[in-house]
């Protein structure tokens, strides 16, 4: 049986920690609660308020996202393991980004003992926080909360309810609440909906439209794997006049719109479906997209189909170029000993500048073999990462991140990657 747990993110001083409190106290008696905060800082005063008789666990070192993102998973492991809970409670610094947290929650074999709940993103409606931050917060959001509207006047309200009501793909609930108090619905999927619920099924439906047009929608789970290049061939399919679509790909999770002939592609922190919604112009055969997009999917036995005996080199037209680890030894730039770049890590390495130099291109997304992709990442900003390929003359251990782990210290656009497994190079 999976154990519920739920992320509970925002910006600093939205009112995470009363929100957390107000639950808390209502499912006192009826469940044995667990909470992980990530104090940023060291006052750790949300561990001190959530303290009393429940198990609380407190993640240092600042932001769960960046500075301390592998004590997230050992430590709900350790709760999991310890105490048994009903349900887990995972409260990020007001500057972490919910995708990341969603991500890491999503990895490797705890993946199968959690069920993931609706991410919860709290805001502050008077509040002007930073507007890159929030925009990627609120676009992580499966349910999105107005919290403080006492505080907040009329326009403010207005400001929200807007923002709510352009947000694609929309939230599953938006709510505007007081002293942090949520309704009962916001802590779960609706019926029908939510990531379990939605794997290994695909809907397509035709709906009204326009005179002239047609339309028709496609949502899958969020397993399911599509190849980059592939959607976007779709989405380029003559006829359609409107597409919007979210993808986990290959690269990464993107958002791809389409509108008045202009292509818009950006990652994204929506994590709950891949779908696409298409208008097209009468006489465009909506099967044959539907039969394009289903062969875009990528095979469905792991969650990224490559094995991490060799790294795959991909240039920007999709080529491969395997990279064994006689190979990467054989690069200039090699580091003998990597605990001179990142103080605590062991092993021999190549700078990913030399790998990158193999085939041209503007930007790289790294993949590792349980299916975490990176953001894109410039080429020309790659500092002192480096690939981790030996350890003690053999290959890099699995505990330690082997058999090839990217190693970026200081370089907040490249994250650090176990099981390295794929770099795709990319253009502009």
């Amino acid at each position: 049986m999976r154990t519920p747990v739920h992320v509970v993110g925002g910006f600093l001083g939205t009112g995470k920690t009363t929100v957390l409190l107000h639950e808390l106290a209502a499912r006192e008696g009826k469940e044995r609660c667990a909470v992980v905060v990530n104090d940023f800082g060291t006052a750790q005063i949300d561990a001190t308020l959530l303290g009393g008789n429940l198990r609380v666990t407190n993640i240092p070192g600042g932001c769960v996202c960046c500075t301390a993102p592998e004590g997230l998973a050992p430590a709900i492991v350790a709760i999991l393991d310890e105490l048994r809970p009903d349900r887990i409670f995972v409260e990020p610094s007001g500057l972490a980004r919910p995708r990341d947290v969603v991500d890491m929650l999503c990895r490797g074999a705890l993946a199968a003992r959690i069920e993931l709940m609706p991410t919860i993103v709290l805001v502050d409606p008077a509040a002007r926080p930073d507007p890159h931050l929030f925009a990627e917060q609120v676009d992580g959001a499966d349910v999105l909360v107005a919290n403080r509207c006492d505080l907040a006047d009329v326009d403010q309200i207005a400001a929200f309810d807007a923002l709510a009501a352009r947000l694609w793909p929309p939230p599953v609930h938006a709510a505007r609440v007081t002293r942090g108090r949520l309704p009962a619905e916001a802590w779960a999927w609706p019926e029908g909906q939510g990531p379990r619920a939605r794997e290994g099924h695909e809907h397509h439906h035709h709906h009204d439209s326009t005179e002239g047009y047609a339309a028709r929608s496609w949502v899958f789970g969020p397993t399911r794997l599509f190849s980059w290049d592939h959607v976007r061939a779709v989405a380029l399919t003559p006829g359609i006049a409107r597409w919007k679509g979210v993808f986990r790909c290959d690269v990464g999770w993107y958002r791809l719109d389409i509108a008045g002939g202009q292509v818009h592609a950006a990652s994204t922190a929506y994590r709950r479906d891949s779908r696409a919604d298409v208008i097209v112009d009468e006489g465009v055969d909506l099967d044959a997209i539907d039969r394009a997009l289903h062969a875009a999917l990528l095979p469905d036995a792991a969650p990224n189909p490559w094995d991490g005996e060799v790294i795959n080199l991909v240039d920007a037209d999709g080529n491969e170029f395997p990279l064994s680890r006689g190979a990467l030894t054989a690069l200039p730039g090699q580091v003998p000993d990597v605990s001179a770049i990142v103080p605590g890590r062991q092993g021999a390495g190549v700078r990913l500048a030399e790998v990158l130099r193999l085939v041209p291109g503007e930007r790289f997304v790294a993949a590792a073999t349980d299916g975490l992709t990176t953001e894109p990442a410039e080429v020309d900003g790659v500092g002192q990462a480096v690939i981790v390929h030996s350890h003690d003359g053999g290959p890099v251990p699995p505990a330690q991140g082997g058999p090839f782990r990217l190693l970026a210290p200081g370089d907040s656009n490249c994250k650090n990657v176990k099981g390295l497994a794929r770099i795709r190079v990319l253009r502009g």
